[in-house]
């Protein structure tokens, strides 16, 4: 194989994304916990997607309910967290069949990944996978890490450092990770799941498969 390092993304790539109730009820958790019982519609939104941005929710929660948003977006973060651990032990939420292949690759290799920190460790350690990697990082669940999510490249850019490799490919799901990939210098693979199977990514990817087993396959010849 013609790479050393191999660096993955986690949701939709190694383990199956969130089930949509995850972000709900975490985004209404939060909000009631914060004595806002009855959210509008853009206020649910704000707290499960931010919706309209950071700095207009920041404005708004604070002058309409006198709550402070940085600390109703770290306790939605860690709710959502919470969240995927139940749903993976109810198996709502489970390792591809193909991720094995991926993880007996012969090179050192990371995950970057835009889930929480905490949910990409709570991943490892329920799949007994730490020491199947090398490096891991996933967003913090502060608003100092909103905007650090991918295509930025500030956590690809440690992962590489930490994995100190000359020649890395970052295997992803969507544009915006084969964008992360080139703006850092390294290639990228699009695996396709049924989500994104029609999916056109953009930037074109180095490799484009249909599996980890494919890639897997591409990876032993790739020159």
């Amino acid at each position: 194989m013609d790479y050393d390092a191999v660096v993955f993304d986690m949701d939709g790539v190694l383990i199956e994304r969130s089930p949509s109730w995850v972000f709900d009820d975490a985004a209404e958790r939060a909000l009631r916990e914060a004595d806002i019982d009855d959210p509008t519609d853009g206020e649910f939104r704000a707290v499960r997607t931010l919706h309209g941005g950071l700095d207009e929710a920041t404005a708004h929660f604070e002058s309409t309910h006198e709550v402070a948003f940085d600390r109703l977006w770290h306790r939605r973060n860690e709710l959502v967290t919470a969240n995927q651990r139940t749903a993976i032990e109810d198996g709502e939420k489970a390792l591809y069949d193909d991720a094995g292949a991926a993880l007996d690759l012969p090179a050192t290799r990371g995950i970057v990944s835009n889930n929480q920190h905490a949910a990409v460790e709570t991943v490892l350690d329920r799949f007994d996978l730490r020491d199947r990697f090398d490096t891991w990082y996933g967003l913090r669940p502060g608003v100092e890490d909103v905007g650090a999510e991918k295509p930025a490249t500030g956590y690809m850019e440690r992962a590489l450092r930490d994995l100190t490799a000359d020649r890395v490919v970052y295997v992803g799901d969507r544009s915006s990770d084969v964008a992360a990939a080139h703006n850092v210098g390294i290639d990228a693979a699009f695996v396709r799941r049924p989500f994104n199977a029609d999916a056109d990514p953009d930037p074109t990817p180095e490799y484009d498969v249909g599996s980890l087993h494919e890639l897997v396959e591409r990876l032993a010849v790739a020159e």
